[in-house]
């Protein structure tokens, strides 16, 4: 278990972020919901130590109990923005993390090209990003963080970018590659429907400075989802969000 405590995050002399404390299980989507400048991203930059240098921060991390320095393997970081080098391959781009984590380039091309597959990139090794979809360059980066193997993913809104049909999809996608090989995973979005359709637990914040409104367990499994129970968990957020702004 990935445990967060009495995180608070100032800007200056502002508070971003109120004293937060949260716990984060293995092999379980959890979604982090809230308005825009609540401090969602700022909490998993902290967490993969890429918190920008204008930003204090006070609290701790502990993995299985043991406290957590970032940058750790045990979590790997993924932005908004697909970050794929515009002057490298698919495949080098794809093995870069484990080249930066201390793998030879061959053995890291050697744990990456049988991926490809998987991922729907077969044929696009020697592609430049610029000549691959939204959506394809979104799967290579995927390919790129969750080769890595690490126990949690920390997601800052990855479908930001796409467009609303390719969304859906990768969604979808994405939720499939986590069934066959499952990580913890906190996810920043400030999508209610992307979040009740993928997450297995919901994080709500409140507006700036941000702080934990509500702690949603989604217990029934995605395939048996229907849209009025979805409706019925998307009106309880926005009733959370709205009584929040009021």
């Amino acid at each position: 278990m990935l445990r967060i405590e009495y995180l608070s995050i100032r800007a200056g002399t502002h508070t971003l972020i109120e004293p937060v404390s949260l716990d984060l299980a293995d092999n379980e989507i959890t979604c982090l919901i809230g308005p825009s400048g609540c401090g969602k991203s700022s909490i998993i930059k902290w967490l993969a130590g890429v918190l920008p240098p204008e930003l204090s921060a006070t609290g701790t991390a502990r993995l299985d109990a043991a406290p957590l320095a970032a940058p750790n393997p045990a979590l790997a970081y993924q932005a908004q923005q697909d970050t794929l080098f515009p002057w490298l391959t698919i495949a080098e781009n794809a093995a870069l993390g484990l080249e930066i984590a201390g793998h030879s380039r061959r053995a890291a091309r050697a744990r990456v090209l049988p991926l490809f597959a998987p991922f729907g990139l077969s044929g696009h090794e020697a592609s430049f990003p610029d000549q691959l979809s939204g959506g394809m360059r979104q799967r290579a980066t995927f390919l790129r963080t969750m080769v890595q193997q690490s126990r949690f993913l920390l997601l800052d809104e990855p479908f930001s970018a796409l467009d609303a049909v390719t969304r859906l999809r990768m969604q979808d996608w994405l939720c499939t590659r986590l069934a066959e090989h499952p990580r913890g995973v906190l996810m920043v979005t400030h999508d209610l429907y992307e979040a009740t359709q993928m997450a297995d637990r919901l994080l709500v914040m409140s507006a700036r400075p941000g702080r934990m409104l509500d702690d949603i367990p989604l217990t029934t499994a995605r395939s048996a989802r229907t849209e009025a129970s979805l409706a019925e968990t998307r009106a309880l957020l926005k009733s959370l969000l709205l009584e929040d702004t009021t």
